[in-house]
């Protein structure tokens, strides 16, 4: 049995690329810094990591995320070959992303993600949200509106700081 499966947490380095191939699917190409757990009193290290994405991942991606951002990218570790300008042969190591989540809320000015992106994959599986929430039996007291007063603060809300 083969497996390969790596998920990682950071931070864009750079504005994602989009392209298109020949036959026109969407690629976009991105790297994120991901810091690496470090002993108290040491110096912090960052590991960089190039992603790939494809067709409608690609163009979520593309549209709603820009350097800086914090996202966690799901997918494999693929290796490929090429030949550079100077004819030497070299290995490329990147990420072929299955799943992109931001994890920030949108800055002020920046286009907001759908609430609701459909899955790249058909066998991707995503809960879903009941269209309508059934109403609280009548021994079970209505918890609804409990948590419509919290405030989101994102410098303590963000467990990646």
């Amino acid at each position: 049995m083969n497996y390969n499966r790596i998920i990682l947490v950071g931070r864009l380095t750079r504005d994602p690329e989009l392209r298109a191939t020949p036959d026109g699917v969407s690629v976009v190409r991105f790297a994120i810094a991901v810091n690496r757990p470090v002993r108290p009193g040491a110096e912090e290290q960052v590991d960089y990591f190039d992603v790939v994405a494809f067709r409608q991942l690609a163009d979520t991606v593309a549209n709603y995320t820009t350097k800086g951002r914090l996202v966690l990218v799901e997918g494999r570790l693929q290796t490929r070959s090429y030949t550079d300008r100077d004819g030497n042969r070299r290995k490329a190591y990147e990420v072929v992303a299955d799943t992109v989540r931001f994890l920030e809320r949108p800055r002020e000015g920046d286009a907001e993600p759908p609430a609701e992106a459909p899955a790249p994959q058909a066998a991707s599986r995503t809960a879903q949200r009941p269209a309508a929430a059934a109403p609280p039996a009548a021994d079970e007291p209505d918890l609804s509106e409990d948590y419509n007063d919290i405030d989101y603060e994102p410098d303590l809300d963000d467990p990646f700081r």
